[in-house]
């Protein structure tokens, strides 16, 4: 089945292929593609995000410290998916982990930031070890996936009751965001987070429930603090982010290029995650890597049907992930006029896709299924 696979440029040296690619651009431009990079981008500004500012927020971070962690992710991003679409000729669409993320909120609470910051890096550095001697694949039978993602799913299952408990202060709001986006999960949107979030900004606008905005158009300057590697951040942020990004956005991130019909570059897309996470950790990136969630808007036929141009739409992901990386103060700004409640909900309802799957699959087979629930339960 292997050789129905498209393989892009990966067979050309790679100073051949990125030439052929970027001289190949102007043809490979299509609309559907330039808007599924757009969408991508969208969706992602909007509840994966609300999650970083929790966890900023939980870690008391200061604005600039957070503006310089939104700068780090998004530019991560992008060149991410820059590097590894122009190389291999096909949409390696870049991101960081919601899950990883969502950690945070309770790791940043236990930990100084700078401490946060050399689990970052100790998880990196690992990435890296394991792209480069392409350990991919026989490290994934090491840990039982179910159990994987039941620890996930026990992370990820505070945010998913959020959501309901935070209608205790707003219903309106809450209920208003919930109802748009499953009208969107019945009618299949591609995006339902997005309609529920401006849904939510209209309520709130109708109820002054907004702050009264900050918002200035500035481009953020990156802000080094030196991490500090400790034991206890090792084990209980390093460990678990290295097994997550490993399991739940490597494994399932290449997953869905393969599955797009596209043999995927593994363990270049583990080795370059690692490299710009490790480069950037001192500023604040909580790592980049491959998108799993939000992928497979741009690798599907739906973004171009022929698969050997439809890597424009990893060109115009990674770029629109650039220039929003540049303003990371204006989104700080942007997000610190919305009501928590907002928030909340918004970062719930974009994590329960990733709960209802991560729960199903660590049920799912009768083998670990007690081993699964209970990894789920002493999580929660």
């Amino acid at each position: 089945m292997s050789i129905n696979l498209e393989r892009g440029t990966t067979d050309l040296p790679a100073l051949k292929a990125i030439k052929q690619n970027l001289l190949g651009l102007p043809k490979a431009a299509t609309w559907g593609a330039f808007f599924s990079g757009f969408l991508i981008v969208l969706i992602t500004s909007t509840g994966p995000i609300a999650i970083l500012f929790q966890a900023a927020e939980a870690g008391n971070l200061t604005d600039q410290q957070t503006a310089s962690w939104l700068l780090t992710v998004f530019m991560g991003s992008g060149l991410f998916g820059l590097i590894l679409t122009i190389r291999h000729g096909m949409p390696v669409i870049g991101s960081w982990a919601a899950a990883t993320t969502a950690l945070l909120v309770t790791g940043l609470t236990q930990h100084q930031y700078s401490e946060v910051l050399g689990a970052y890096v100790i998880a990196s550095i690992a990435l890296i070890i394991v792209g480069v001697t392409g350990l991919f694949e026989k490290l994934m039978y090491l840990v039982p996936r179910p159990v994987v993602m039941a620890m996930l799913g026990g992370v990820l299952f505070k945010f998913g009751v959020d959501v309901f408990s935070s209608l205790k202060s707003d219903a309106i709001l809450g209920l208003g965001m919930v109802l748009t986006f499953y009208i969107g999960k019945r009618f299949k949107w591609r995006a339902p987070v997005v309609p529920a979030l401006v849904v939510g900004l209209i309520i709130a606008f109708l109820e002054s429930e907004l702050v009264k905005p900050n918002v200035s158009i500035t481009l953020t300057k990156p802000l080094f603090i030196m991490p500090e590697i400790t034991l206890g951040s090792a084990l209980t942020l390093a460990l678990p982010i290295f097994l997550l990004v490993m399991t739940t956005q490597n494994a399932t991130g290449t997953a869905v290029l393969y599955n797009s019909g596209y043999e995927p570059p593994i363990n270049n897309v583990v080795t370059v995650g690692g490299i710009l996470s490790l480069l950037s950790a001192p500023f604040g990136n909580s790592g980049v890597n491959i998108s799993a969630m939000t992928a497979v808007i741009a690798t599907s036929k739906d973004a171009d049907p022929n698969p050997k141009t439809r890597y424009f739409a990893g060109v115009s992901c990674g770029i629109f992930y650039v220039i929003l990386g540049l303003f990371g103060a204006t989104v700080t700004g942007f997000f610190g006029t919305l009501p928590p409640v907002l928030l909340t909900v918004l970062a719930g309802l974009a994590l329960l896709p990733v709960i209802s799957s991560c729960t199903n699959e660590a049920l799912e087979n009768p083998d670990y299924r007690e081993a699964g629930l209970a990894t789920l339960l002493i999580t929660v």
